[in-house]
């Protein structure tokens, strides 16, 4: 078998045995779970069935065929794969061949700062910008924290290239785009999404759904399509499929593909998927190295059983188990409010609460006797209405807690990936859930940002340690069961877990 590289996203099979072949399909075959759980929702929806079959059915057939997936694609006539999937098979001796790579990659030519960032890179974000480049088409494995952002700065002052610099969310986008205007000049970067669209530059910095929804033969399409170097922010929170319409549509022949995130693994069946998108993994970071290094914040962890305020409530569905006994628990609210006033009357110790959902936040101010402000993203008024809240810009109420002008941040996902909140003593963790990266890059990752490196330090009280709160309702066996998973990803921090139950 040969393999030739013709563009960065496709390794087409040459002088391939059908033995060869089949062993290769069988590699590269994966079964997505969670398309999986949605036929089976789906088939479970007889309200629908009943009154359109024919539309039901049609449903039905087009989530079957997103189950079963193999990694191997033809084009006229000839069979391909995707280049960032050949590492994974050389590693485990599937495929042993000549690997003939016809892509260009253009030579790096440094530019000038234009405002140097104010401190040294770390050995390993030294290592991890020295060692992508060199991959040309790789990931590194980052604990959150560990400074992602100042490795793309980097890579772009580092190599001049022209650039899509691409995120998961606003609140990503626009850090970024804060970053690149100051040390590398806003005659240099430009944006994409959010509603801006300022092109034409040699960094641009996007948000993912942004370029997924580009059209062929647009204007935008001819720009990013000629790209020299993608770089993918926290990859690993698309969904694989997501990713790899970003990164084989649009931006399918640009030939520097580098990945950054906290992890490269997925949770739905899909881990194949990503790793053929990101390629090989050249470092890594754990959260445990990271604090031993002393580039993180130190925490541990406070896990409280409380009892469900709603215990006769039970349905066969986990996802309403989820919302009624741990989302709408209000003996875990009285428990958070408790705290956070006490910790602030009595110290002046902030906390952060991460939930998942805006009642959460209506049914935790009620309680709060302290200054607090909260984040989501919710714009309807008649959604806020119902729940006396008010539209909020997310980037002010955390700027109000990083500079101790309230004692409370409260947060849904908008603010649980990539924003830079410092100076909390407790994070509660009020989402639940069995989710890795909900757990570390929420829960664990907002929590661990050094409290010297808060602009507004001289405002707060020094971060020497934040404890991670976390919670079950101890009488409801499926919530136990979410909250051991947590617990998993939580070990890996080599921190100290405290359980307390309560009554």
């Amino acid at each position: 078998m040969k393999l030739k590289i013709e563009s960065a996203s496709k390794a087409f099979l040459d002088d391939i045995t059908p033995e060869e072949l089949a062993q290769l399909k069988k590699t590269l075959s994966y079964t997505n779970t969670a398309a999986q759980h949605q036929v089976k929702r789906h088939q479970n929806n007889r309200w629908l069935k009943s009154k359109d079959l024919k539309s039901w059915e049609n449903r039905l057939n087009d989530l079957k065929s997103l189950v079963h997936n193999t990694l191997i694609f033809e084009e006229n006539g000839r069979q391909y794969i995707r280049p960032g999937s050949i590492p994974y098979l050389v590693a485990e001796n599937v495929i042993r061949c000549e690997i003939d790579n016809k892509v260009t990659y253009p030579t790096p030519k440094k530019i000038a700062w234009a405002k140097p960032l104010p401190f040294e890179l770390h050995p390993y974000q030294e290592a991890s910008w020295q060692k992508l480049l060199e991959e040309k088409h790789g990931n590194v494995q980052l604990c959150t924290g560990s400074g992602k952002s100042s490795i793309i700065l980097k890579l772009c002052r580092e190599t001049g290239f022209r650039t899509a610099i691409i995120t998961p969310s606003k609140s990503i986008f626009n850090a970024l785009v804060k970053d690149f205007d100051k040390h590398l000049g806003k005659g240099n970067t430009g944006r994409f999404g959010d509603g801006k669209k300022v092109l034409n530059k040699k960094f641009t910095v996007c948000i993912g759904d942004s370029i997924a929804n580009i059209k062929p033969g647009s204007p935008e399409w001819a720009f990013f399509s000629t790209m020299d170097m993608i770089l993918v922010d926290e990859s690993h929170t698309w969904g694989a499929d997501s990713l790899e319409t970003i990164c084989h549509q649009v931006l399918a022949d640009v030939p520097y593909r580098l990945f950054l995130s906290g992890t490269q693994t997925r949770g739905d069946g899909t881990e194949k998927l990503l790793h053929s998108i990101v390629g090989r993994t050249v470092h890594t970071l754990s959260t445990k190295e990271a604090v031993e290094g002393g580039y993180i914040c130190p925490h541990d962890y406070k896990v409280v059983g409380l009892e469900s305020s709603n215990p006769n409530y039970m349905t066969p569905d986990a996802l309403e188990m989820k919302r009624i006994h741990h989302l709408g628990n209000r003996n875990i609210a009285a428990f958070i409010a408790k705290l956070a006033n006490a910790e602030a009357l009595a110290s002046g110790k902030q906390t952060l609460v991460l939930v998942e959902e805006l009642s959460q936040i209506s049914m935790l101010t009620k309680l709060l006797k302290v200054p607090f402000a909260y984040a989501h993203s919710e714009s309807k008024p008649e959604r806020l209405k119902e729940l006396g809240l008010e539209k909020v810009d997310t980037g002010e109420s955390v700027e109000k807690f990083n500079k101790n002008e309230v004692k409370v941040l409260i947060g849904t996902s908008c603010i649980s990936t990539g924003t830079n909140i410092y100076p909390m003593a407790n994070t509660m963790n009020w989402v639940g859930g069995s989710s890795e990266i909900k757990t570390k890059q929420g829960a664990v990752g907002r929590s661990v940002r050094l409290g010297i490196q808060n602009p507004w330090k001289d405002k707060c009280l020094p971060k020497d340690k934040c404890t991670i709160w976390d919670f079950w309702a101890q009488d409801i066996y499926l919530m136990k069961k979410h909250l051991e998973d947590r617990v998993l990803y939580y070990r890996e921090s080599g921190s100290e877990i405290k359980v307390i139950r309560l009554k």
